[in-house]
């Protein structure tokens, strides 16, 4: 789910007008996506709400340094998006395990059937927590509660700016585009120079997913003011996020089926619900430790060919340009 465009983003226009400008379209954006999310004949419609509201989040985390402190909260986006999450979580265990059975037989087959159920009721009682989530009063409230906040910050020219002339007071929208990607920039470059050569590393290279997101979500933002060039940084920056996120699923479905395991081994070996649990188990496990290691080499072949060509140092020219 690719961002908002928003029109009308000007590098040269007082910064305080174009974080409005990003701000309010950003949240129109995911709030019109209510009742896509709630249509069951739209499978992709919860899962772009929540990737709206991710951006949000980020974006508010982007210019919070720019504006008037405490500035803007983000505590009611993060519960929407843990309840669009719940949901989406699902569809997607549900889609790996369809798509894993295709070479399963036997007792790992049915098992996996058995875990498909278990994900469908788990589906079922996710949504019916996030339609109450995101009925109208409930998304509305966010909405008018953050447009009554962010028209009451107001921004101010950062203390630590080394793009904005002391004659001039106003910052503008370009100095802050080119501070926020390369702030985005260090820290996820920073992380993987530590992470990216310990593939066992499974919560640091779940951060180093999560920067990489930040740092396309801002890339992506920002784009519009310049052209194709961030446009074509930012596709390669999704394609490092894809492979570092790949790997995070896989994390996830490794350290669920070992405990499951764990617990199924407790149980008795004469029923027959157990055995097939435990051949699914086994089955997954192998099939998401294969998996994993495939995502790990596709992000370090890409992280090694950045570094060969200078990619991220290439970036940090063209912001430093900006």
């Amino acid at each position: 789910m690719k961002g908002k465009r928003i029109h009308g983003l000007d590098p040269s226009a007082p910064a305080g007008k174009m974080i409005q400008l990003a701000l309010r379209t950003q949240l129109k954006a995911m709030c019109q996506l209510r009742e896509k999310a709630l249509d069951p004949k739209d499978p992709d419609g919860i899962h772009d709400m929540r990737v709206l509201s991710r951006r949000l989040r980020s974006h508010v985390s982007d210019f919070n340094p720019y504006l008037r402190q405490p500035g803007l909260s983000v505590v009611k986006l993060r519960s929407l998006a843990k309840s669009l999450g719940a949901v989406r979580d699902q569809d997607v265990a549900l889609a790996a395990l369809k798509a894993s059975k295709s070479g399963a037989t036997g007792d790992a087959f049915e098992g996996i059937e058995m875990l498909e159920s278990e994900r469908r009721t788990l589906r079922e009682e996710a949504l019916a927590t996030l339609e109450k989530g995101i009925k109208l009063s409930a998304v509305d409230e966010v909405r008018d509660e953050f447009l009554a906040r962010l028209a009451d910050v107001a921004t101010v020219r950062p203390k630590k700016s080394t793009r904005q002339s002391e004659s001039n007071s106003v910052l503008i929208f370009g100095t802050v585009a080119s501070e926020v990607i390369a702030a985005r920039l260090k820290e996820f470059r920073s992380a993987a120079a530590e992470t990216i050569y310990r593939p066992a590393a499974t919560k640091d290279l779940h951060e180093l997913r999560i920067l990489s997101k930040r740092l396309r979500y801002a890339i992506e933002l920002f784009a519009p003011c310049w052209g194709k060039e961030l446009k074509e940084i930012a596709k390669e920056v999704s394609l490092m996020q894809t492979s570092l996120g790949e790997l995070h699923d896989c994390d996830v479905w490794i350290e669920d089926l070992g405990a499951r395991l764990k617990r199924v081994l407790r149980k008795s070996k004469d029923n027959l619900d157990n055995v097939r649990e435990r051949a699914a188990a086994v089955w997954l496990l192998r099939h998401f430790a294969k998996e994993r290691t495939e995502h790990y080499r596709a992000a370090l072949a890409r992280w090694e060919d950045w570094e060969s060509r200078g990619f991220l140092d290439n970036l940090k020219s063209l912001v430093s340009a900006l």
